[in-house]
């Protein structure tokens, strides 16, 4: 059986397919909620494919596919197949290399904004965050409109005089009021509230009166990055918050597969009757399904950057 009529004999249903180089190794993996159509289209209307998909395909010698009950089973296994084998034309579950958190240690005594590439010890963290170089810009910025200590060794530099630090190592401001700021801070970053985004308005609107239009403009820019970056906060915290969720997907006709999610992981799935619907209680169903002690297990309230791939894709399935 030639490639063509291997292709032509796949079904229609949800699940992955693996594509293999002439060596037989798995140089892509993909998933479909029809199995069939999605490969034929790889072969079909090639001008209009990227030159990248045009290369993968003449380096395409075999197929194997794997079947799934539903399209979000098949979104999980693609992730655990691309995680596990790092196939050569796929991105995805790859950008971990590329993230990092904003770290705030509350023990100081006058904490300080850090961006970091790992979480290594109990302080309080913010991501992971794509870009580095934004973070980085993000974090000036934070430090401009609140003036907070940048200096590690508290060594008395030239901030404060040039009016850039609100100058903990001068003893002109107490802990507990160094604190209150620094709230402000966490309670900007985690969504909570958007004083970061006042302050940074009520400047651009100041430019705006004094005709600075050129610095307005750029205030104009941290108040988008800043925005972004609590737009990037919503979907982690969607992801780990405590809500257990339930999502139902059709198998059949007759049948659908029920999943309980929680922190962004699969607790729990299985086929049920379509008829038992309409007595499907969610409430009743976690409670039978799943720990009453889940708050006691082993689930970080921090996203960890291997996994934030897998996790987004779960939460926006489900959104």
């Amino acid at each position: 059986m030639n490639l063509k009529e291997k292709i032509n004999s796949f079904p229609k249903t949800p699940g992955i397919y693996l594509m293999k180089d002439r060596d037989n190794n798995i140089i892509y993996v993909g998933k479909s909620k029809k199995l069939q159509n999605r490969i034929k289209s790889y072969f079909t209307n090639s001008k209009s494919h990227s030159r990248k998909v045009q290369r993968m395909v003449k380096g395409i010698h075999d197929i194997e596919i794997i079947e799934t009950d539903t399209e979000l089973d098949a979104l999980l296994l693609e992730c655990e197949y691309i995680k596990k084998i790092k196939p050569m034309y796929n991105k995805l579950m790859k950008n971990h290399e590329n993230y990092s958190y904003i770290k705030i240690d509350t023990k100081k005594e006058y904490p300080y904004i850090e961006v970091v590439e790992e979480i290594d010890d109990d302080s309080i963290y913010f991501g992971p965050y794509t870009s580095l170089k934004n973070l980085e810009k993000i974090k000036e910025i934070l430090n401009e409109n609140y003036k907070l200590r940048r200096c590690k060794k508290m060594n008395k530099c030239l901030n404060y005089d040039l009016n850039k630090c609100i100058g903990p190592c001068r003893e002109s401001i107490s802990q507990k009021e160094y604190k209150t700021i620094i709230d402000s801070v966490i309670s900007d970053l985690k969504g909570d509230s958007e004083h970061i985004i006042d302050i940074l308005t009520q400047n651009m609107n100041k430019e705006i009166s004094s005709l600075n239009f050129e610095k307005a403009s750029m205030i104009k820019d941290d108040i988008n990055k800043i925005k972004s970056l609590f737009n990037r906060q919503e979907v982690i915290n969607s992801s780990v918050d405590k809500d257990v969720k339930i999502s139902l997907n059709e198998v059949n006709d007759d049948t659908c597969k029920v999943y309980i999610i929680y922190k962004g992981k699969i607790l729990k799935s299985e086929i049920i009757d379509k008829n038992k619907l309409k007595m499907f209680d969610k409430e009743e169903y976690i409670k039978e399904n799943i720990s009453e002690n889940i708050e006691s297990d082993d689930f970080s309230d921090y996203v960890d950057k291997y996994d934030i791939d897998f996790m987004n894709i779960i939460y926006n399935y489900i959104k």
